[in-house]
């Protein structure tokens, strides 16, 4: 016999499959069972737990009528152009949902998707050349679209589709957008990024909207790279105190991404995260961000290639050793890095202004610029990360 527990998720997961199929009413009326057995988990437990459930139960409710308003917006759209989708909320809200739908029909009959909004106007000239190192995380992005795109008639024989979900996470400044950049640059396709904060809105109902544009404004090319960074703030953990903005905007993202497999357009589904410890689990499941990709310090050949690539053409003092500063540099990410060698350059421009003479960078200038910029990342975050991959994924 099923538990309440189970019972609940399985309202939660059709919810989900009606969202997908644009059935708010069926939706809705899923919604508001899990609601109801919410609402009945709240009454058998006690204290936080209790309270934990109620406002998880009233969250469902009230996506549940914001569905209501959604299904009767779309039976009513001829009749009455402008009626706000939501049935309930503020003033404010209600203009927020009304706007939303005019921004769609709008978007809609112009074939645009919305797509200004988040397309990156050219195509990035960062390519897999500009990063250094990290070739696991190369060989994996190359695996899952570079490969199958280059030799399709290879891929089919194997029933490989190009494309995909991948999720890569791990300390901030190691470069996790270029690769994004860099598989657009490679595969010459249109680059969609958004951030977790560009994607959330104060008005009701209108965060949820925002991202199911944005993924059907990819989806609408014939191949496209789709890049979400701030994955956890986008996409939080849902637990029983979870936020109704929250619990909407996950339920929209396993609604819009679920099934994109079965497009014949394709989609690379990328995200970014300092944090995947804090993002939901429904995240992680197959169809989704199927391949989690740890990003991690640069080890010694990034160095040493992060170092030639930003100290190229420069003038170096004699006996300026490039293998010492490979060392020294352990345990530093790669904007870290990067902001050591602007230091250096600076202190020798300072230093050729004061002099007179021909600006050279020597060692001691890297020196100095290590006593200002400390290293970013810490053993304890280090250990965190290590911690997610055995727990998660180990």
């Amino acid at each position: 016999m099923k538990s309440l527990i189970e019972i609940k998720a399985g309202h939660e997961n059709a919810c989900a499959e009606f969202v997908k199929t644009r059935d708010f009413g069926r939706a809705a009326e899923e919604a508001a069972r899990a609601a109801s057995v919410g609402f009945a988990l709240a009454e058998r437990t006690a204290g936080a737990v209790a309270d934990a459930h109620t406002r998880d139960a009233e969250g469902w409710l009230e996506l549940a009528e914001e569905l209501k308003g959604r299904q009767s917006a779309v039976g009513s759209r001829q009749s009455a152009m402008g009626s706000g989708q939501s049935a309930v909320g503020s003033k404010q809200s209600a203009m927020g949902s009304r706007q939303s739908a005019s921004d769609r029909r709008q978007a809609e009959e112009e074939g645009t998707a919305g797509d200004e909004e988040w397309l990156v106007a050219e195509t990035p000239e960062v390519s897999f050349d500009d990063i250094a190192g990290m070739d696991e995380a190369k060989e994996a992005l190359f695996d899952m679209i570079v490969h199958p795109m280059r030799e399709p008639e290879k891929a089919r024989m194997l029933k490989l589709k190009p494309g995909g979900g991948v999720l890569l996470y791990g300390p901030p400044g190691t470069g996790k957008t270029m690769f994004g950049k860099a598989i657009a640059h490679e595969i010459d396709a249109p680059f969609f990024y958004a951030s977790g904060a560009q994607l959330r809105s104060k008005w009701h109902g209108e965060s949820e909207q925002r991202l199911s544009r944005l993924i059907q404004a990819a989806r609408s090319r014939p191949v496209a790279v789709l890049f979400l960074d701030e994955v956890d703030g986008l996409l939080p953990r849902r637990t029983g105190g979870s936020s109704v903005v929250d619990n909407r905007i996950v339920t929209q993202f396993l609604a819009d991404i679920g099934g994109f497999r079965d497009s014949d357009n394709i989609l690379l589904l990328l995200g970014a995260t300092n944090k995947p410890w804090e993002i939901d689990e429904a995240v992680f499941r197959t169809g989704r961000f199927d391949e989690k990709i740890y990003i991690g310090l640069p080890d010694a050949a990034a160095r040493s290639g992060l170092l030639e690539m930003h100290l190229a053409g420069l003038p170096l003092g004699e006996g300026f050793e490039m293998e010492t500063w490979v060392a020294r540099l352990d345990g530093y990410t790669g904007s870290d890095i990067v902001g050591v060698i602007h230091d250096a350059k600076r202190a020798a421009l300072r230093r050729s202004v004061q002099t007179d003479g021909d600006p050279q960078i020597e060692m001691a200038d890297l020196e100095q610029a290590l006593k200002t910029i400390p290293a970013s990342v810490t053993d304890r975050m280090l250990a965190q990360y290590e911690r997610f991959r055995q727990q998660r994924f180990g």
